[in-house]
């Protein structure tokens, strides 16, 4: 947002955030709109995450994250964690890993089940979501699990106590990457340690570029009716719109906000052990809204998803871009 072009790239106000509001509001009533009313942009982020339930994320689709998988490990049935412990921690112990963003603590979870751990931290600002993650270590027995409610940048850790730093879709919620990876990243990793991203690094405030868009709305013109249909409605998603600035400063003040920035900002700082591209540029557009009509083990189903993978596929190839990234990173 500091520069004139990134300003000419979107509005201040769109169609579609009041689209977006309309639905919003109907699934989940007028308290959706409650959190619009702390002025504190740390307050209106925190409220947001407390309160946010996935109801047609493309995340919730089963053939995406299989997607995922075989981008980031070459296998769709291996998830990162068990190729990242696999790859580069294999006969390792007394590990620390921090996980900044940590939310419900699936991912920690997932890598505390190796004895490569013997501490595993965890800090989010939505409290509702790190009692959860507390709740879920309890019920698994993970002993080398720790989490923290309060702010990364602002909670005081020792320096030079981390082995590795995971950050799983979260590290676009801060501002001024380049200064994060200088001044808190780096200093808190032992000499050699490891950085973990799996991460947006698409435009910032979700401002998709023309192209984007125009690409993303011919596939979705493309599909069925009935797999438009958008959560609990019998109306169907007809367009994608670029969201207003106002909305995403307002809203979610967190999102997006230097994500442009974090690939230049993480290679000043760390040497690239591996980098791989995961797209996101064109599933995500699409299935916002209408991705319950994706989950079925059909036939047709899984051919459209193929369809949009393709699609994607291509628009990367042409484009050289991709709005997700997964990488593993030393200092």
């Amino acid at each position: 947002m500091k520069t004139s072009a990134y300003w000419k790239s979107g509005s201040l106000i769109s169609a579609g955030d009041f689209i977006d509001l309309f639905w919003k509001i109907r699934n989940k009533g007028f308290r959706t709109l409650y959190f619009l009313f702390h002025f504190s942009n740390q307050a209106r982020t925190a409220i947001k995450w407390n309160a946010n339930t996935s109801t047609s994320d493309f995340w919730i689709i089963p053939e995406v994250r299989r997607r995922w998988n075989e981008k980031c490990t070459g296998n769709p049935a291996l998830e990162y964690e068990d190729y990242v412990v696999a790859t580069y921690f294999s006969g390792l112990s007394g590990l620390r890993m921090l996980s900044v963003g940590c939310g419900t603590g699936a991912r920690e979870r997932k890598f505390a089940r190796y004895p490569t751990f013997d501490l595993i931290e965890g800090i989010d600002m939505a409290g509702k979501l790190v009692e959860e993650a507390r709740e879920n270590a309890r019920r698994m027995n993970l002993s080398n699990l720790r989490y923290h409610e309060g702010d990364f940048e602002k909670h005081t850790f020792q320096p030079g106590s981390f082995d590795v730093i995971l950050f799983n879709s979260s590290l676009h919620h801060f501002d001024n990457i380049n200064r994060l990876m200088q001044g808190k990243i780096k200093p808190l990793l032992k000499k050699g340690g490891f950085l973990l991203l799996f991460e947006y690094v698409g435009p910032k405030r979700l401002q998709w570029t023309d192209f984007q868009l125009k690409f993303a709305n011919e596939v979705l013109k493309s599909l069925p009716d009935k797999y438009k249909l958008r959560f609990r409605s019998h109306s169907a998603k007809r367009k994608i719109y670029r969201p207003g600035l106002w909305r995403m400063c307002f809203v979610d003040p967190s999102e997006a906000v230097d994500s442009e920035s974090i690939i230049s900002s993480v290679h000043n700082h760390f040497g690239t052990l591996e980098e791989k591209l995961l797209g996101w540029d064109i599933t995500h557009l699409v299935f916002k809204d209408i991705a319950h009509n994706f989950i079925a083990d059909d036939r047709e189903t899984k051919s459209l998803i193929s369809y949009v993978f393709e699609k994607e596929d291509h628009y990367m190839s042409v484009t050289g871009r991709s709005d997700a990234i997964f990488g593993v990173y030393q200092k």
